[in-house]
């Protein structure tokens, strides 16, 4: 690679040290400087591979966040949406396993002192020994949702004073604010025989929490 005088300009051989037009002192065009510049860049580089990184990280945070927010929603909507159903959920699992206590959690919390004696696991277990000798052993329950009516804001009121006038006390708990009229068409099985039947149930919000209410069109 040719090179030339810094002070007149002259092409100079490789191996010439002063210039011989001028005689000025010829400086090498150091690798020195090359392997400087190399360095600055290679220096340069790491830093812009730690920002990707970084960027990377902060997507995925966002995106996690995103997604756990996106998971609170559905499970709310879930929540709201499906409650009214728990009460029933409730009333057939006590059924099928003589449990009086998950049995009274379809029932408004005011309501369960004064139906525990009546609704109690020996009162259960004979309803279940009915329904083995009918159907056979091994009794399973399920219902399907045919129809859902809004129970109207007038007899909520009406359920609200009844609930009212028997527990003076606890009025804070006999708060009715949703209803809703359900028709179910419900399946009991047992080992040896099945039987589907069409019936109507009430549930309502009672003191924060879905209760059961009456069959039919009676309120309790």
């Amino acid at each position: 690679m040719s090179k030339f005088c810094e002070n007149c300009g002259s092409e100079l051989k490789d191996t010439e040290n002063v210039c011989p037009n001028c005689g000025a002192a010829v400086e090498e065009t150091t690798k020195k400087d090359v392997k400087v510049e190399n360095s600055t860049v290679n220096e340069t580089t790491p830093n812009t591979d730690k920002g990707a990184k970084n960027n990377k990280k902060t997507f995925a945070l966002i995106g996690g966040i995103a997604a756990a927010a996106l998971l609170v929603v559905i499970i709310m909507i879930a929540l709201l949406s499906g409650g009214y159903k728990k009460p029933v959920d409730n009333m057939l699992k006590g059924m099928q396993k003589a449990d009086a206590k998950t049995f009274l959690k379809a029932f408004p919390e005011v309501m369960v002192e004064d139906l525990e004696d009546k609704l109690d696991d020996e009162y259960l277990e004979k309803q279940l020994e009915e329904f083995e000798e009918e159907y056979g052993e091994k009794i399973k329950m399920s219902y399907k949702i045919l129809d859902k009516e809004k129970i109207d804001k007038e007899d909520l009121e009406d359920l609200q004073e009844k609930l009212e006038d028997q527990y003076e006390d606890s009025k804070k708990k006999c708060k009715v604010t949703k209803g809703y009229k359900l028709t179910l068409k419900m399946t009991i099985k047992g080992k040896d025989e099945k039987d589907t039947d069409s019936t109507t149930l009430n549930v309502y919000k009672i003191g924060g929490k879905w209760c059961l209410g009456g069959a039919g069109s009676s309120l309790f």
